[in-house]
């Protein structure tokens, strides 16, 4: 199961084009669309039709595993799915603290299990 998550799409794109070193109008004239238009993309206030979507993606080089678009089939569980959505759309900042939460936290089950 994937949740379309509209935070997450605009955070992936805007990364993209920040990390390309373009600004949002270079982007917005060369998709064809206004720069407003993809600021709201970008902020997560519009989900981008299919097409603009799609040129994006061709502009910015991304692939749907950038989105946390995983194509496993019925295998993964809506608890992963949650998961790896969650961690999509987070800044780097918090992806950071996440990850050291989950360090901590797999040291606490070793020792536990450890201890039995």
């Amino acid at each position: 199961m994937f949740l379309i998550d509209k935070q997450n799409i605009g955070l992936v794109i805007k990364n993209a084009r920040k990390k390309a070193g373009l600004k949002q109008y270079e982007v917005a004239e060369k998709a064809g669309f206004t720069e407003k238009h993809l600021s709201r993309i970008e902020n997560g206030k519009y989900l981008p039709k299919l097409e603009h979507f799609l040129i994006l993606t061709s502009l910015l080089n991304l692939k749907l595993e950038d989105f946390g678009i995983i194509n496993s089939g019925n295998d993964i569980s809506e608890t992963r799915a949650k998961l790896i959505n969650k961690i999509m759309s987070v800044s780097e900042n918090k992806l950071l603290i996440y990850d050291e939460i989950l360090v901590c936290a797999e040291n606490i089950i070793h020792l536990a299990q450890n201890d039995k």
